[in-house]
């Protein structure tokens, strides 16, 4: 798996410089970010990173509280931590802490962070630490702190093989993956899975739909590749159906509140699964093609965005955007965000119903693309400066 770093720090200009350091000379790490101490725990409940940087001063707790919570954690007490400190606490922590790795004078230069890193992460520039393929469970977590996106980002940018499970409520959706690549979600509930489809099987025989039904819901096996073998359906329709199908299913978590997930590394597909072509999208591209068969009603009024708010893109929001195949109005959309217009007048603007840019607004905050102020909060005093 990816080697990740869990930066602890309230200034986002400390946070992007350990970010860039990473980028520049540690290819493939995932940095894990959070700006107190307490959102740093919660973290640390659902992923150990490999290394932790930390900077002394935080806004609800001191480093040296953070260290002594870390030292008293079993699954932590091991991290090593790259202290950030003021020149006057330095002194202070010398000796004082086992996991207290390094301790970097502020302000911190990228050479001196770089060579930190460098020591703890595999001493080279570019290393990236391989776990040997151990099957069983790799990862889990929760929505809760870890998003829809960054699990799929972690099972791809590991080139996992194997199976990640979301329970939903009592049933479980399963997106299988070979190498990183995805095949296809799918569930034993026949009648979550074939949910808002607009197949119709009307040449198929009701006996073998019934058949169908009954082998999905023994094996997980989407009803469109049982049928492929037994009715002689084309080959690269079913494909396609059933990516379509699998997409349209996995869309219906982003609409379901906080979820658990796990990732199963396994060589041992089922039949149904061993030959299927992986696709080619990468894990941004594959998630819009499932937030594009939400449909507005499917969003809970809590999650909808305010048409009199504003959205402004994320930091790295604007660059991702750039490799994302968007549609039309997607696009346009997205030309129009400036961080100062309202969802409404956007729509305006660029012509759209105001519905289809709530739903490009959904989708977008979806992929960590845009951040979206709704009106209440750009009214209070300061929020616009």
């Amino acid at each position: 798996m990816a080697q990740k770093i869990l930066v602890i720090d309230d200034s986002p200009a400390a946070a992007q410089l350990t970010e860039n350091v990473l980028a520049q000379n540690f290819p493939g790490c995932d940095v894990l970010s959070s700006a107190r101490g307490v959102d740093a725990f919660e973290r640390l409940n659902v992923a150990t990173p490999d290394v932790i940087v930390l900077n002394d001063t935080l806004p609800d707790m001191d480093g040296a509280t953070v260290l002594t919570r870390l030292g008293a954690e079993p699954h932590t007490s091991q991290t090593p931590v790259i202290l950030l400190a003021e020149p006057a606490n330095v002194a202070g922590y010398n000796g004082q802490f086992p996991n207290l790795a390094r301790v970097l004078t502020k302000p911190v230069s990228a050479e001196s962070l770089r060579s930190a890193l460098g020591e703890l992460l595999g001493n080279s520039p570019g290393a990236r630490r391989m776990l040997q393929s151990r099957g069983g469970i790799v990862f889990n977590g929760h929505t809760g702190f870890i998003s829809l996106r960054q699990a799929l980002q972690m099972a791809q940018g590991d080139r996992l093989t194997g199976v990640l499970r979301f329970p939903l409520g009592r049933h479980t959706v399963e997106l299988w993956m070979n190498g990183g690549r995805f095949l296809f979600a799918t569930t034993r509930n026949f009648q979550l899975y074939c949910a808002g489809s607009p197949v119709i099987l009307s040449a198929t025989s009701l006996g073998l739909i019934l058949e169908a039904q009954a082998n999905q819901l023994h094996t997980g096996c989407p009803i469109f590749l049982f049928l492929s073998v037994r009715n002689g359906l084309p080959h690269d329709d079913v494909v396609q159906i059933t990516r379509e199908h699998g997409q349209r299913l996995f869309g219906q978590l982003f609409t379901a509140g906080r979820i658990t997930f796990e990732f199963e590394e396994t060589d041992c597909f089922p039949e149904f699964a061993r030959n299927f072509p992986p696709a080619t999208e990468d894990a941004d591209n594959w998630i819009l093609g499932a937030l594009r068969h939400v449909r507005f009603e499917h969003i809970a009024p809590a999650q909808r965005p305010d048409p009199n708010g504003s959205p402004a893109y994320t930091r790295r929001g604007y660059d991702l955007i750039q490799r994302l195949k968007l549609n039309d109005v997607e696009a346009r959309f997205a030309t129009a965000i400036n961080g100062t217009d309202t969802l409404q007048a956007i729509a305006q603007n660029i012509g759209i119903p105001l519905g289809d840019a709530l739903l490009v607004v959904f989708r977008f905050q979806a992929l960590e693309i845009i951040d979206f102020w709704n009106a209440g909060v750009l009214s209070l005093p300061g929020a616009a400066s």
